[in-house]
């Protein structure tokens, strides 16, 4: 726990593998640029060593490569490049099935940034509440709901300050921008 404070009090700073110059939504069709993309998530030494999944409908996963640290690297349908810990995965799975969140705290990289989500709903179509998030970390699950109280809840968050995204919701979670510019 006092990881997840230490955490929530700093600005975070990371080591990328290749951070994208710029995020798209393309979902790269052959494997190695696949895994590029989805290494691009996580700092270095995690991605290197993490297993790399391409996702399908219904949270159907195709393996590329097995890893060794206990990470999971992605790239999701719109594009965006994540790696989590085995309670994130549980959570990104339970988020995109409509399921119960898993009662774990799970940690998230996403140090490509997004391409953005309504705030309010994480199943809306619209662009109400529109938020764009650059490099971040995520916390997730049981942690980030008893947190989440500590954090802006607002609906029309600043992604340049930690806030709760999906606020009010059973898949809230803790946003933590990061700074990952001139580390290498």
């Amino acid at each position: 726990m006092k990881l997840l404070f230490y955490l929530a009090s700093v600005t975070l700073a990371f080591s990328a593998s290749s951070v994208a110059a710029e995020l798209t939504a393309e979902v790269p069709k052959g494997d190695p640029e696949f895994t590029a993309k989805a290494m691009s998530a996580a700092p270095a030494d995690i991605g290197k060593d993490a297993t790399i999944i391409r996702i399908g409908d219904g949270f159907k996963v195709t393996p590329i490569k097995t890893g060794t640290n206990g990470w999971t690297c992605a790239v999701d349908t719109t594009g965006e490049p994540w790696c989590a810990d085995a309670a994130g995965l549980e959570w990104f799975k339970a988020i995109s099935t409509k399921a119960e969140p898993p009662d774990k705290t799970g940690f998230v990289y996403m140090l490509a940034g997004d391409l953005g989500t309504s705030n309010h709903d994480p199943y809306a179509t619209d662009k109400s509440h529109w938020v764009q998030t650059g490099p971040h970390v995520m916390i997730v699950g049981k942690a980030a709901h008893e947190m989440a109280a500590s954090y802006p809840n607002s609906l029309d968050a600043d992604p340049k300050r930690p806030y709760v995204m999906f606020p009010g919701t059973k898949y809230q979670h803790l946003m933590f921008p990061a700074d990952v510019a001139g580390h290498s």
